[in-house]
């Protein structure tokens, strides 16, 4: 392991042939020297490739079918040269200290992540949205990644080892892939290490986070229940972690109330009574609504409070 190790910034790409070079220059533009730039172009029909291409040798570059993000990224992975992975979405940015920031705490621990803040933008505007930061301290690394599911990809510095280790992105899921990653990651013992910096910017599209909401709560069960067994199955499932379990699923059931879904609402409270002696009802409502729900049922008590989880 080196002074000053080199770093693979990964960018899958399919159809950004209007934003990809603004990422890449991102990465070129990093105040830390060794860099290299992996773009994997997931069979693009615009024209993104020759964009990339325009970069000629700053770039290395593999072009492929379609076959998602998570297998490009784990492509990247795989022609990455560099000790050290940092992923960027082909529509989000580096912010130019990014490295500089995270790699002296990553070969502190070289066991570690490290992780950042960071800023999310309108797309069409470039108007701030908010600024992301959550702090690690004091919390268990499956407790930290379970309640913080808004950990951006491009957030963690990741060591090529463990990503390889660990097999990468799981290309069969469909959307909340980084929240797998980080909590397969967490479950195998890896801490995550805040930088308390706003070092990249997510541009989001209008409307694309409430619908893409659903389609992650949709998902949690596969994503939870494996990962819930694999401590259990490790010995390292606690009485505290297995309640922060079933919290998640019974606050998905109230989203699913919310929507109407009351059939996923109910299967959702199940699979949380299933993990845990309460269900997680602790952790998915406050005192007065748990009160409301003994006595009202949890459709009703839930729009008697309102949309927001209280």
């Amino acid at each position: 392991m080196g002074i000053s190790p080199l770093v693979s910034i990964v960018i899958p790409c399919f159809n950004a042939e209007s934003y990809i070079a603004e990422a890449i220059e991102s990465v070129l533009a990093q105040s830390y020297p060794h860099v290299e730039v992996v773009v994997v172009d997931d069979g693009s029909t615009d024209s993104s490739l020759e964009v990339i291409k325009s970069f000629g040798d700053r770039v290395r570059w593999y072009s492929g079918p379609n076959l998602g993000g998570c297998a490009a990224r784990n492509r990247g992975v795989q022609m990455a040269q560099g000790e050290l992975v940092q992923f960027l979405d082909s529509d989000d940015l580096l912010g130019p200290d990014k490295l500089k920031a995270q790699v002296p705490l990553a070969l502190q621990s070289p066991d570690d992540v490290t992780y950042c803040d960071y800023e999310a933008r309108d797309f069409e505007s470039g108007k701030q949205c908010r600024i992301h930061s959550v702090e690690s301290r004091g919390l268990d690394p499956v407790e930290f990644v379970l309640v913080n599911q808004r950990l951006g990809t491009p957030s963690p510095l990741h060591w090529r080892s463990q990503l390889l280790a660990l097999g990468g992105f799981r290309e069969g899921l469909s959307c909340a892939q980084e929240y797998d990653l980080h909590l397969r990651l967490a479950c195998s013992g890896t801490r995550f290490l805040h930088v308390p910096e706003v070092l990249y910017v997510v541009r989001q599209r209008r409307g694309s986070v409430s619908s893409n909401s659903m389609r992650v709560i949709d998902q949690h069960e596969q994503i939870l229940l494996e990962a819930w067994g694999s401590l259990a199955q490790a010995g390292k499932l606690t009485d505290h972690i297995s309640a922060s379990f079933a919290g998640i699923l019974a606050t998905d059931a109230r989203v699913y109330i919310r929507n109407q879904q009351y059939d996923r609402a109910s299967h959702y409270f199940q699979l949380a009574a299933n993990l845990h002696e309460n269900g997680g009802i602790d952790r998915a409502y406050s005192a007065p609504v748990r009160w409301l729900r003994a006595i009202m049922g949890a459709v009703t008590a839930e729009w008697l409070v309102g949309s927001k989880p209280k």
